[in-house]
């Protein structure tokens, strides 16, 4: 019961705080900084989300191994497409980048990856 009463509510405060900085301007922020760094914030921004909404759902949930990670997978990707959506049709300062989503996919994808790696080395160990 614990788990539940902290993981969802920091999980969704990671995803509210990720979406209002990713939709708001940042300003000189970003000025003179090489061309696709960002892409590096994104990889790692995305293993955090992903990362979170899979403890959400394996330990406040305690759903199969299966389950949890196609719906991590989905969320966290879907909430990276929405984002980059939105970027382009609402904002003026930022822009749709299908670089961004490709970085942010493969931040999930490898976090999803590790995640069923170690389940698997710590199951053969039982």
């Amino acid at each position: 019961m614990l788990k539940k009463r902290v993981l969802i509510p920091a999980a969704f405060l990671y995803t509210a705080v990720l979406a209002t900085v990713s939709l708001m301007n940042l300003g000189t922020i970003t000025d003179g900084t090489p061309k696709n760094t960002d892409k590096v914030f994104h990889f790692l921004a995305y293993c955090l989300l992903s990362l979170l909404w899979y403890a959400v759902f394996k330990y406040g949930y305690k759903w199969t191994q299966a389950k949890v990670l196609i719906l991590t997978g989905v969320v966290a990707i879907s909430f990276g497409v929405l984002i980059e959506y939105l970027q382009g049709a609402l904002t003026e300062t930022r822009q749709f980048d299908v670089l961004d989503i490709f970085a942010n996919s493969v931040g999930v994808i490898v976090t999803l990856l590790i995640l069923t790696i170690k389940n698997k080395i710590q199951y053969k160990k039982i």
